[in-house]
C-alpha cells in the first residue's frame, strides 16, 4: 500500500490514472520522452499505448514503436504521428528517414499515414515494391496519394487484387486499377494477335515460295510484305524467315518472267506461221475461182504449204480448208477438160428439133452429168443452154402427166359420188351425176379398165332403184300426215311437242327429196296439220325468249358489278374473306340466270370468265403469299425447336402463332399440311418447355392437384341445372316460365355449388332471365350455346387425344391456333379426373344444352371412352 503511495502516477494500476499522468508528461524532456516510449510499447492498456504514441514527438522513438509494437492500431498511430512530426521538416527529411529504415512494414506504415500533400510525392518515390504501392493505394489517408500509388502499379496480378479490394471502398482507385488492367489485357491481346498474324504471314509466304500456284504471285507477296512491315518489330528468327521466303519468291518471279518471255517468242513465231498459212489459203482460194486455173501455179502453192507444214502444224480447220480447196481446184481443171471434149455433142442436141420429149430429156441429162461441173463455179454458156433445155423438157412432160391424172381423178370422184347417192337412195341427184359422166365413158378415150367397169355397174344399179322408189315414197308420206294430225291438240310439254313436229318435218324433207313424183295434195295436208299442231308452242317459246333476255340482262349487270368491284378495290387493304365470298356469290347468281340466247350470251360469258380469271388470279396470288409466309413461319419454328434457350423460343413461338393467325388462309389442299407441320414444331417447342418446367418443378415442393367437386356442391349444381332446363323448356313452349322464380330463389338461398360454379350457372340463369324479359331471343341464345357446346366437345377431344369429326376439324384447328399453348398443354398432360369432371360440369352451365342431342351424344361417348 505504501509502495503505491510513492509510485509515479504513470505507473498506477488504474488506466484512467495513467492516461491523466500521460497528459502531464512533456515529450521534449528526454526522461519523460523515454517514459512515453516505454508506455507506448509495454503498457497493458491499448488506450494508454495509443495516447502515449500521440504524445511522442521524437521520430526515433516513434520509429522504435513502429518496429517493435505488434498492435496494429498502435503502429497506425505511430506512423501517423511520424508523418505529423515530419510535416514541418520538408520532403528531404522524410526521404532520408525512409531510406534509413530497413523494416518494410515500418516504412509502409509511415507512407500510408502521410497526411501532407507536400510529402506524398517524396514518400511514393521511396517505394520500389509494387506490392507496397498496392497497400498505399488501398490504405493511404490522402486520396491523392491513393490515386498516385494506383497509377504506379503495373503488375497485372496486383492490379486484379487492387481492383477487387477497392470495390466499394474507393471508386477512383477502383476505376484506375480497372482501366490499367483493361489496358494491360488489351496490350497483351494485341501482342498475341500480332504474333499470330506474323506466324500466319510467314506460313502464307512459305506457301507462295513453295506452292505451285503462280497466279498473282507478285501482287500477293507485295501485299503480305506490306502487312509485315506495318506490324510491330519482330524477333530476329522471324525476320530471318521473312527475308528467306521473300528471296525465294523473288527468285520464282524472275524464273517465271523468263519462261513467259520464251513462251511469247514461240507465240510470235507461231503467229507469223499462222499468217503465212492464211496467205497461202487466200492464194489457193483465188486460184480455185479462176476460170482457167493453171496447174503450175497449183503445184507451186502445194510445195510452199508442204514446207510450212514441216515446221508448223496448221489448225485442223486450216488443213481441212487447204485439202478442200486443192481438191476443188483439181476438180475444176478436170471439169473444164471434159466440157471441151463433150461440146460437139451438146451443140448437136441443142439444134435437134424432132424426137420424143422423154428421149431428148434422158440424153440431155446424161450429157450434163458426165461433165460433173462443180456446184461452186458458175456454169459456162453452153452448159447453161443445156440446163435450160432440160428444164423445158421436164415442164412439158410434167404438164402432160398432170392433165391426164387430173382427168382420171375427177372421173373417180364422180363415180364415188354416184355410188354414195345410190346408197342413200337419192335417185334424182344420182341421175344428174350419171348424165354428167356419160360423155366420158361412151366415147373411146383411153381410160383405165377399172374406171369403165365401175361405171357400168353403177349404171345398172341406178336403173333398178328408179323402178321401185316411186311406189314406196307415197306410203311413207301418208304415214307422216297421220302422225302430224295426231299431234293437233296433244297434251305434251311445248318443247317436246315442238321437237316432234320438227322431227316429222325433217323426215318429210328427206322422203320428198328422193321422190321422183311430188304430190302437192299430200304436201298441203301435211303442212296444214303442222301449223295447227305448232300453235300452242308459239306462246311458250315467246315466254322463254323473254326469260332468256331477262337472264342476259342480269348477267350483264353481274359483269358490271364484278368489274367495278375488281377495278375499284384497294387490293393492298382487301378483305380476302369477303373477296372469296363475292367470287362464290357471283358464280351462284350466274348459274341462277340461265339459260340465255347463245349468240348474245357468248361475249357476256367470255367477259364473265375473264373477270373471274382476274379475280381468281388475285385470290391465288394472295393464297400463295399466305403459303410462302406460313412456310417461312414453319422454318423459323423449326429453328426455334432446336434453340438452346427454350423459354425465349417459346415466347417467340407464341408470336409466330399470332403471325400465323393474321396471315390468312391459303389453298385448302395445302392448309392442313402446313398447319400439321407448324403444329409439330410448336408441339416440340412446348414439349421441351414443359419438360424444362417439370424439371424445375421437381426441385420444388409439389403443388396439390385440383380436387374433385364435393358431393354436396355437385348435388347443388345438378339441382340448379335441372331447374334451369325446366325453365328453358317452358320458355320454348309458351314463352313464359313459372319455374324461373323458384330457380332464382334456389340459386340465392339453396346449397351453394361453390364460388366458381355459382358464377358459371349464374350465366345460364342470366340468359334465361334475358329471354323471359324479351331482351334476347331463343334463336340467338341457341346459336351462342351451339358454338360453346361444339367447343366443349373439341376441348374434350383434345384433352383425350381423340379425333374430331370432319365437319368440326376446321373449328378444332382454329381453336388450337388461337390457344396453341393451352391446347398443347391439354393434349400433353395426363387428363385428371378433376379436369374431366370440370368439362362435364361446364356442360351443365350451358343454356339450352338439352337441345343439342347429337353434340350431347358425342360429348358423352368421348367422356365414356376415357
Amino acid at each position: 500500500m505504501f509502495a503505491n503511495l510513492f509510485k509515479p502516477r504513470w505507473r498506477h494500476s488504474d488506466p484512467e490514472v495513467r492516461l491523466n499522468a500521460i497528459s502531464k508528461l512533456c515529450p521534449d524532456q528526454p526522461d519523460q520522452a523515454r517514459i512515453l516510449r516505454q508506455l507506448a510499447l509495454h503498457d497493458a492498456s491499448r488506450q494508454v499505448r495509443i495516447v502515449a504514441v500521440g504524445r511522442l514527438s521524437d521520430t526515433d522513438s516513434l520509429l522504435d514503436v513502429l518496429s517493435q509494437s505488434t498492435d496494429p492500431e498502435v503502429r497506425e498511430q505511430a506512423g501517423l504521428r511520424v508523418s505529423e512530426c515530419l510535416n514541418g521538416d520538408g520532403s528531404d527529411r522524410l526521404s532520408e528517414l525512409l531510406r534509413r529504415l530497413d523494416d518494410a512494414d515500418t516504412r509502409t506504415q509511415i507512407i500510408i499515414n502521410v497526411s501532407s500533400e507536400q510529402l506524398q510525392q517524396s514518400a511514393l518515390n521511396c517505394i520500389d515494391d509494387e506490392s507496397v504501392l498496392m497497400q498505399v493505394a488501398l490504405h493511404a489517408r490522402l486520396a491523392t496519394m491513393r490515386r498516385e500509388a494506383a497509377q504506379r502499379v503495373e503488375r497485372a496480378d496486383l492490379l486484379e487484387n487492387l481492383q477487387r479490394q477497392s470495390r466499394g471502398r474507393d471508386k477512383t482507385v477502383h476505376r484506375i486499377s480497372r482501366d490499367k488492367l483493361n489496358r494491360l489485357r488489351e496490350q497483351a491481346r494485341l501482342e498475341t494477335e500480332h504474333a499470330q498474324r506474323r506466324t500466319q504471314l510467314l506460313q502464307q509466304l512459305e506457301q507462295l515460295a513453295r506452292g505451285a500456284d503462280l497466279q498473282f504471285l507478285h501482287a500477293r507477296s507485295q501485299a503480305l510484305s506490306q502487312e509485315w512491315h506495318q506490324l510491330p518489330a519482330a524477333d530476329n528468327d522471324s525476320n530471318r524467315l521473312f527475308t528467306q521466303w521473300i528471296e525465294q519468291i523473288q527468285a520464282r518471279l524472275e524464273a517465271t518472267a523468263e519462261a513467259e518471255r520464251q513462251e511469247q517468242e514461240l507465240l510470235r513465231q507461231k503467229e507469223l506461221d499462222r499468217q503465212t498459212a492464211g496467205e497461202l489459203l487466200s492464194q489457193l482460194e483465188t486460184l480455185a475461182t479462176d476460170d482457167l486455173p493453171e496447174a503450175a501455179a497449183l503445184q507451186d502453192l502445194q510445195h510452199q504449204w508442204h514446207e510450212l507444214s514441216s515446221r508448223y502444224e496448221p489448225a485442223s480447220e486450216q488443213q481441212q480448208r487447204w485439202h478442200s480447196l486443192s481438191r476443188h481446184a483439181e476438180h475444176c481443171m478436170a471439169a473444164t477438160e471434159r466440157l471441151q471434149q463433150q461440146s460437139p455433142h451438146i451443140e448437136s442436141l441443142l439444134q435437134q428439133q424432132d424426137g420424143s420429149p422423154e428421149q431428148k430429156l434422158r440424153r440431155a441429162q446424161r450429157l450434163f452429168r458426165s461433165i460433173e461441173w462443180p456446184d461452186s463455179r458458175p456454169l459456162p454458156d453452153l452448159l447453161q443452154s443445156l440446163q435450160a433445155q432440160i428444164t423445158q423438157l421436164q415442164q412439158a412432160i410434167k404438164q402432160i402427166n398432170a392433165q391426164s391424172s387430173r382427168h382420171e381423178d375427177q372421173l373417180l370422184q364422180q363415180l364415188h359420188l354416184l355410188e354414195q347417192q345410190l346408197d342413200q337412195g337419192e335417185i334424182s341427184t344420182a341421175e344428174s351425176t350419171h348424165r354428167g359422166l356419160a360423155p366420158h365413158f361412151e366415147q373411146p378415150s383411153g381410160l383405165p379398165e377399172s374406171l369403165d367397169s365401175r361405171y357400168r355397174q353403177l349404171t345398172a344399179r341406178l336403173a333398178e332403184l328408179k323402178d321401185w322408189q316411186g311406189f314406196a315414197a307415197n306410203g311413207k308420206k301418208e304415214t307422216l300426215c297421220l302422225q302430224m294430225e295426231a299431234l293437233v291438240g296433244a297434251e305434251l310439254p311445248p318443247q317436246a311437242l315442238a321437237d316432234q313436229i320438227r322431227a316429222l318435218q325433217q323426215e318429210w324433207k328427206q322422203i320428198d327429196h328422193t321422190d321422183p313424183v311430188h304430190s302437192q295434195k299430200l304436201w298441203k295436208r301435211f303442212h296444214d296439220a303442222g301449223e295447227k299442231a305448232y300453235a300452242p308452242c308459239q306462246a311458250w317459246f315467246s315466254a322463254q325468249r323473254h326469260k332468256r333476255e331477262h337472264n342476259l340482262q342480269q348477267r350483264r349487270e353481274i359483269c358490271a358489278q364484278l368489274d367495278r368491284f375488281i377495278h375499284g378495290m384497294d387490293w393492298s387493304q382487301a378483305d380476302w374473306h369477303a373477296v372469296e365470298a363475292i367470287s362464290r356469290t357471283a358464280r351462284e347468281e350466274w348459274r341462277q340466270f340461265s339459260p340465255v340466247d347463245r349468240a348474245p350470251g357468248k361475249p357476256v360469258q367470255q367477259q364473265f370468265n375473264s373477270l373471274l380469271r382476274d379475280l381468281d388470279g388475285r385470290i391465288r396470288a394472295h393464297r400463295q403469299a399466305c403459303a410462302d409466309l406460313k412456310e417461312r413461319i414453319i422454318a423459323r419454328a423449326s429453328e426455334l425447336a432446336s434453340a438452346d434457350d427454350i423459354e425465349a423460343a417459346a415466347r417467340e413461338a407464341k408470336q409466330l402463332q399470332q403471325q400465323w393467325k393474321a396471315a390468312g388462309a391459303t389453298f385448302r389442299s395445302r392448309e392442313r399440311g402446313l398447319w400439321q407441320a407448324f403444329r409439330e414444331q410448336c408441339d416440340l417447342i412446348f414439349s421441351r418447355l414443359k419438360q424444362a418446367r417439370k424439371a424445375e418443378a421437381a426441385q420444388k415442393p409439389t403443388a396439390p392437384r385440383e380436387a374433385l367437386l364435393s358431393a354436396t356442391s355437385l348435388q347443388a349444381l345438378q339441382r340448379l341445372a335441372q331447374l334451369a332446363e325446366q325453365a328453358e323448356e317452358e320458355l320454348a313452349e309458351t314463352a313464359r316460365s313459372e319455374t324461373l322464380s323458384t330457380l332464382l330463389t334456389e340459386a340465392v338461398t339453396g346449397p351453394s355449388p361453390g364460388q366458381l360454379w355459382r358464377e358459371r350457372i349464374g350465366q345460364r340463369l342470366e340468359a334465361i332471365r334475358l329471354i323471359s324479359a324479351g331482351s334476347r331471343s331463343i334463336d340467338q341464345q341457341l346459336a351462342l350455346s351451339e358454338v360453346q357446346a361444339r367447343e366443349l366437345c373439341i376441348r374434350l377431344e383434345i384433352m383425350l387425344g381423340q379425333p374430331t369429326p370432319e365437319e368440326d376439324e376446321v373449328l378444332r384447328m382454329e381453336y388450337q391456333m388461337e390457344r396453341l399453348g393451352q391446347a398443347l398443354a391439354e393434349q400433353d398432360d395426363e387428363p385428371s379426373e378433376a379436369a374431366l369432371q370440370s368439362l362435364e360440369l361446364e356442360w351443365l352451365t350451358l343454356p339450352f344444352a338439352w337441345q343439342f342431342v347429337d353434340l350431347r351424344r358425342r360429348f358423352a361417348a368421348t367422356l365414356t371412352a376415357a
